[in-house]
């Protein structure tokens, strides 16, 4: 179950980045479907850059640079004292969960990775619900 909640997830960060890769913009669409994509999506598809998902990527831009700014050594390493230091709650809180290697250090992708994990595991506990509520 886990596999099928993370799958999408992982497509939402990859489905915009070969999207901005087009040579053509797409024309805007004066009808909207399921979180302003195009008619016809399907609920809870990916969208491209544009149908409402900007959001998204800015998100992941505030938590590169949070990151990057953390990282004072700038080697892409992030360290439980460098997390620290930079009031990085989360990971600071689950630093051993996220440094499953046991290196030390942390990586962007690693935390990312993780937070992924864990909205997963809290979409499949609502999902859980909303079936026992019927």
């Amino acid at each position: 179950m886990r596999r099928f909640i993370f799958i999408p997830l992982l497509a939402t960060l990859i489905v915009p980045g070969m999207a901005l890769a087009q040579s053509a913009p797409n024309p805007p669409s004066t009808m909207q479907g399921p979180g302003g994509a195009p008619p016809g999506t399907p609920l809870g598809a990916p969208v491209a850059p544009g149908h409402g998902d900007h959001r998204h990527m800015a998100m992941d831009q505030k938590m590169h640079d949070r990151f990057n700014a953390a990282n004072t050594t700038h080697d892409g390493h992030l360290t439980l004292a460098q997390a620290t230091a930079a009031d990085l709650k989360p990971v600071v809180k689950h630093f051993a969960e996220i440094d499953t290697a046991k290196r030390g250090y942390v990586t962007f992708n690693e935390v990312q990775a993780w937070h992924m994990d864990e909205m997963a595991k809290r979409l499949e506990k609502k999902a859980g619900e909303l079936r026992a509520a019927g």
